[in-house]
């Protein structure tokens, strides 16, 4: 009830909390710590002690501590007059609106082990933890690393100093003597999560000094000790960041310790990225070179064996010249201590922060940052993999979607079933919830996979006649940058399979939202790319797309979709005439090789080896890839819709009743069902044909009167001959028409249809010839000529039949 009463009161408070200004803020802040000052300690002063908590919470939490007021409520705090609950609550109030005084920091580590409880020296070591990216300058606060590695025994103090220690440690803090006090203090104590972090940390500079296996875990990852804090350090520095001229900070409660010495700090985005400042020497080297003194690529190569990498090489996420001395010079110790340090970063925001807008602009900006890496090296960080697996179980599908979709285009080759139970099938649950762009993002993101899978020549790196392994060479010269191949793994199949399981969920795909543009771009996009493996050095059988797929696309309205699928249906049929070549030279050369191993030709007909069996690839594969062809040839250009008679039509499988149905329908609107779905008469490509026949009308002169009003076809064109009209048959204007759809970026169509239709393209030539003559024709016509060629009427019709012929 209390609680209830006092409600009202504290809205006021706020109330007048928030028309201060910030001057009489400051001056009720000073009021109330010079109370405090004078009553902490002081024999009947604990009360006035408490009510001045009450009032100083809600302006601090408003306007924050100036740097000064800051320093003398700590002061407060270390002079041990206050109990442990009241210093708790004066501990929640440092909360700085600007940077904090690096003499703080100093100022703590002074009273470790002494004078204040341990209770509270260990909260006042995570309020370091949370301002540590705010201070001032970390200079001093560097020079006593060995101080706060001395009270590690200490157990209170343990997960503190250890993160706080995290932070602080360089390269030339890693020494031999505080190795083997880790590791004895860990054999005492046990394996602590915060001991094994900062193990992780030494291990990643000398890695050859730590020999016992440290894993990676949630666990050993330090998260952010008081996330409440935290953001409400973060909101009074946004809201107060122009009190510092160009500075703006941020909290996080994992950082890479950077070393950044002076008043002003460099800006820092919501990346959290540490830039390349701090920088070691190999080997003690004087003469190596500071990445500053790097000028160009060219002096990048020259200096590359003696260049002086930063100590925080979490920069290589913002830093393009960092990223190229990775390619030159990459070591597990390097990727190790970027792992670890971008790990603890995507933990830190993903696991165990809030979900916020601050958090997950963050995260945003880390992912952002990884992409452009990853595009530049080529390879995905492996703990980008590990950080991708848990986040996608969880993943709502909008969060960072760009970022991940990218991220994915990059995963090395693996098994099927590590790919499906990892990626595809949590993204798959997804699939079924999202609309139709989501949809086609994925699918365009699977087809980007793929092209990157692509990229490596695996047929130079696969034992002729043998399992489909790669060979020892290929283990070897295939390794990734930041990773390798695992050497017992069937890869073809792998490809195999996943082209599979894009194929059927670009089916259910299509038939979920009806043909959709981005859905329908997407499929044909990775169909098109897929047609093509394996003149990408992928020793696959051609894995031809579902029925439904392209009976979907051929019978869709959209010009597009049709030319696409035709060009499609193209490239896949040369890949089988190429696939069945390259199977053939395939077996002569394995048959050569056996022979040549017998030693004579005698004895080998009992032992020639069987014919090379490839996976997928059978007889009704075949015969179901030629039943595509005829049923499209009959569909656009011998007008012979939904025809089952010839060899190998099928007639797009439809059954008898709905081709009954479907040719009354076309007879009640006064139809022909035959061409219906032609280049001239279909619904996508009758307004092509109209206008393109219009431009021949016009160009030749045709009055309007006798020009075709109806669709073209033989007949029509036919009798507008006969009347006067544009003088052409069918053929020739069908073969016109398709140069013309060429040019209108239809180039499926075309492709297809004079590579299945044998005699087309001799039909063409004739055509070029006959129009190349009319021509010649018309520009005899339109020159000067003399009177009496003008009145021979026999020598222009010889003229007009020599041309016909």
């Amino acid at each position: 009830m209390d609680g209830e009463r006092a409600s009202p009161d504290m809205d006021d408070v706020q109330t007048l909390v928030s028309d201060l200004s910030v001057e009489e803020a400051d001056e009720s802040i000073i009021n109330t710590l010079e109370r405090i000052e004078r009553n902490a300690g002081v024999k009947g002063g604990k009360p006035t002690v408490v009510r001045s908590v009450t009032s100083l919470d809600p302006v601090v939490r408003h306007f924050g501590l100036a740097p000064e007021q800051l320093t003398r409520l700590l002061d407060v705090i270390l002079s041990a007059k206050l109990d442990d609950t009241t210093a708790r609550k004066f501990i929640k109030l440092l909360l700085p609106r600007q940077s904090v005084p690096e003499m703080c920091a100093i100022q703590i580590l002074g009273v470790l082990g002494k004078k204040l409880s341990f209770a509270i020296q260990a909260t006042l070591l995570r309020w370091v933890i949370l301002v540590y990216d705010i201070f001032d300058s970390r200079t001093k606060l560097q020079q006593l690393y060995g101080v706060a590695f001395h009270y590690l025994p200490y157990e209170t103090l343990r997960p503190s100093l250890c993160h706080l220690l995290y932070y602080l440690t360089r390269r030339e803090d890693v020494r031999p003597f505080r190795i083997r006090k880790l590791l004895d203090l860990q054999i005492t104590v046990g394996k602590e999560p915060a001991l094994a972090g900062l193990l992780h940390v030494y291990k990643s500079y000398f890695p050859d000094l730590i020999l016992a296996p440290l894993t990676l875990t949630t666990q050993t990852i330090f998260k952010c000790p008081d996330q409440t804090t935290a953001e409400a350090i973060a909101t009074l520095q946004t809201k107060w960041s122009h009190f510092s001229a160009n500075q703006s900070f941020e909290l996080n409660g994992s950082k890479d310790p950077i070393s950044r010495s002076g008043a002003k700090r460099q800006k820092l985005s919501h990346s959290s990225i540490p830039d390349a400042f701090s920088i070691y020497r190999k080997g003690g080297d004087d003469k190596a070179l500071p990445l500053s003194q790097i000028t160009s690529l060219d002096s990048l190569v020259g200096h590359i064996d003696t260049l002086a990498l930063p100590d925080q090489l979490a920069s290589v996420l913002s830093n393009r010249l960092l990223q190229h001395v990775l390619c030159l010079q990459p070591s597990h110790s390097i990727v190790d201590r970027i792992s670890y340090w971008l790990g603890q970063e995507l933990m830190d925001l993903w696991y165990w922060s809030a979900k916020s807008d601050v958090t997950r602009a963050r995260l945003t900006n880390i992912l952002s940052n990884v992409v452009q890496v990853t595009k530049m090296i080529k390879d995905l960080l492996p703990v980008i993999e590990n950080f991708l697996v848990p986040y996608l179980r969880v993943w709502n599908g909008v969060d960072h979607q760009k970022e991940i979709f990218t991220l994915l285009t990059f995963l090395r080759p693996r098994s099927y079933e590590e790919l499906f139970a990892h990626f595809l099938k949590p993204l798959q649950r997804l699939f079924y919830l999202m609309g139709p762009v989501w949809k086609g993002q994925l699918i365009l993101c699977y087809t980007r996979l793929v092209q990157n899978w692509a990229q490596v020549k695996w047929k130079d790196f696969l034992e002729l006649g043998k399992d489909p392994l790669l060979s020892k060479q290929g283990s070897e010269e295939l390794r990734r940058l930041f990773s390798e191949l695992a050497p017992n793994v069937d890869y073809m199949q792998s490809i195999r399979a996943f082209v599979k399981h894009v194929d059927s969920v670009s089916g259910v795909a299509l038939e979920m939202e009806r043909d959709h543009i981005a859905v329908q771009h997407a499929v044909l996009s990775f169909f098109d790319f897929t047609s093509n493996l394996t003149k990408n050095s992928i020793p696959i059988a051609v894995i031809i797309p579902e029925a439904a797929i392209i009976y979907r696309c051929f019978l869709s309205d959209s010009a597009m979709a049709i030319s696409r699928i035709c060009g499609i249906v193209y490239q896949y049929k040369q890949a089988y005439e190429a696939f069945e070549d390259e199977q053939q030279l395939q077996y002569e050369i394995l048959v050569q090789s056996q022979i040549a191993s017998q030693g004579g030709e005698g004895e080998t007909s009992a032992i020639l080896p069987a014919p090379l069996e490839v996976p997928g690839y059978t007889r009704e594969y075949v015969v179901q890839f030629n039943s595509f062809v005829m049923d499209i040839c009959n569909f656009l250009w011998r007008n012979r819709a939904f025809n089952k008679v010839d060899k190998n039509a099928k007639g797009f499988q439809m059954d008898q009743e709905t081709i009954a149905h479907t040719k009354q329908v076309c007879v009640d609107s006064g139809l022909s069902m035959n061409n219906m779905l032609s280049i001239t008469h279909s619904t996508a490509f009758s307004g092509y044909s109209a206008r393109f026949l219009k431009s021949l009308e016009e160009q030749s002169n045709i009055p309007v009167d006798k020009r075709l009003k109806a669709p073209a076809s033989a007949k029509a064109l036919k009798d507008m001959s006969a009347n006067g009209g544009l003088n052409l048959t069918f053929d020739e204007y069908r073969i016109q028409y398709l140069d013309h759809l060429e040019g209108r970026g239809f180039e499926g169509i075309s492709q297809f249809l004079f590579d299945c239709i044998t005699n087309l393209l001799q039909r063409k030539l004739q055509s070029q010839e006959r129009q190349r003559e009319l021509k010649e024709l018309q520009q005899q016509q339109q020159q000067p000529v003399s009177q009496d060629s003008v009145a021979d009427p026999s020598l222009q019709n010889l003229s007009l039949e020599q041309s016909r012929v």
